[in-house]
């Protein structure tokens, strides 16, 4: 027997050949039986409809006909359902009951009210994926309560729906995102306790929610990015404070090469650890967090070029951070130490160091929505790029 097969654990079922069950029924038990169900029910319950459809019998000849032309990654998935199907029995198998709404009213409009405020959320896409998101979180909700428990939306509900999330199979990544739509939706109803009714009780049990970390990310790809190991020698590579200051905004901060040429003296607050950025086409400066590290070296550059901050004469807040530097003398530089590394690989350039500072924020599990902000991007799905999915699906078979 191989390893795969060993791995498959045969649950105690309660159906018969005389059983009738619904497609949802069967694919719930079919989810239970898997030891690690990842997309097999989805998959399974595309044939199941299919069959139905088309009045055709659940059988191996029926996949035939179904599989022509699919590839063998979303066909294995219902082969290894038909070794369910016969230790169950081959039960009659029929159409769900007409679907009720996902989520109460109530639910929907507080989702709705949501994002019509969440200015930060840019883009019609990228607020139907927060749609979907938050509609699994209460739909998860919904189905505890039918399930007799009492379930209220409370930092503990949060904990057990990331459990919930996890035992379905979703990456990392997904839950993550899942999981920062539904932090920020708490924290929004926090701040508007009052506007939308909530007593004392309610908004302690929601106090929380912003402390509920993600899941650190097991890299399968990345967008041309440093991994953080590479990312930590090619910083110790670095000793000129003018070399190592750029270094540190792009890797860390994430800043492009012409914002750095940008920066002045101004744009720097050590004592609020804020940065003011003047992104590419942009008319207006975007503040961001100073991280300490990166602050450090831009210190550290001040002090070795006479720049200090509080010298005598005072710099001018308007003067240049690092002044005569061009985009092309940092292209220069970054390669420069990148191939001292041998990390000058193809698609490495001076750019990957921005999207290694996007990339590792991920990876180490920090809130999508916040790398959004932090590296200024327009739309979110520009930062879902910061990370591939491998045979990765959300719990309703979407991002």
């Amino acid at each position: 027997m191989s390893k795969k097969e060993s791995t498959t654990v045969v649950r105690p079922i309660h159906v018969t050949s005389k059983s009738v069950l619904t497609v949802s029924q069967l694919i719930n038990l079919f989810e239970n039986w898997l030891p690690h169900p990842g997309n097999y029910p989805r998959l399974t319950r595309q044939f199941i409809q299919f069959c139905l459809a088309n009045s055709l019998p659940i059988t191996q000849a029926t996949l035939q006909i179904y599989g022509e032309g699919k590839t063998g990654n979303k066909i294995s998935p219902i082969k290894k359902f038909f070794m369910f199907f016969q230790v169950i029995g081959f039960p009659k198998v029929v159409a769900d009951p007409p679907a009720q709404k996902p989520i109460p009213a109530n639910a929907s409009f507080l989702i709705d009210r949501y994002l019509q405020e969440a200015v930060h959320l840019m883009g019609e896409k990228t607020k139907d994926n927060y749609t979907q998101a938050l509609t699994v979180f209460f739909k998860f909700m919904h189905e505890e309560r039918a399930a007799g428990k009492h379930v209220t939306f409370t930092t503990q509900t949060v904990h057990h729906y990331i459990q919930h999330l996890k035992k379905k199979g979703l990456s990392a990544f997904t839950i993550n995102f899942y999981l920062s739509s539904v932090k920020q939706l708490g924290v929004w109803v926090v701040e508007n306790a009052g506007r939308l009714g909530l007593n004392e009780e309610q908004i302690n049990a929601l106090q929380g929610i912003k402390k509920i970390k993600g899941i650190p990310v097991e890299r399968k790809f990345h967008k041309d990015s440093l991994t953080a190991e590479e990312r930590d020698g090619f910083l110790r590579t670095i000793d000129d404070p003018l070399d190592k200051a750029v270094a540190m905004l792009m890797v860390t901060e994430g800043l492009r090469t012409v914002e750095v040429t940008r920066l002045t003296i101004g744009d720097l607050d050590f004592d609020k650890e804020k940065i003011s950025v003047l992104g590419r086409g942009k008319a207006d400066k975007k503040t961001i967090d100073l991280f300490p590290e990166c602050a450090q070296a831009i210190r550290n550059y001040l002090n070795a070029s006479g720049i200090a901050e509080g010298g005598c004469p005072a710099p001018s807040p308007d003067q240049l951070l690092f002044p005569g530097l061009t985009t092309g003398q940092i292209r220069y530089r970054i390669d420069r130490y990148l191939k001292a590394m041998n990390l000058k690989r193809k698609n490495i350039s001076a750019h990957s160091l921005r999207h290694t500072a996007g990339q590792i924020l991920i990876d180490e599990g920090v809130d999508p929505t916040w790398v959004q902000q932090h590296l200024r991007h327009e739309l979110f799905e520009t930062t879902l790029l910061y990370i591939k999915k491998q045979d990765e699906v959300s719990a309703d078979g979407h991002l």
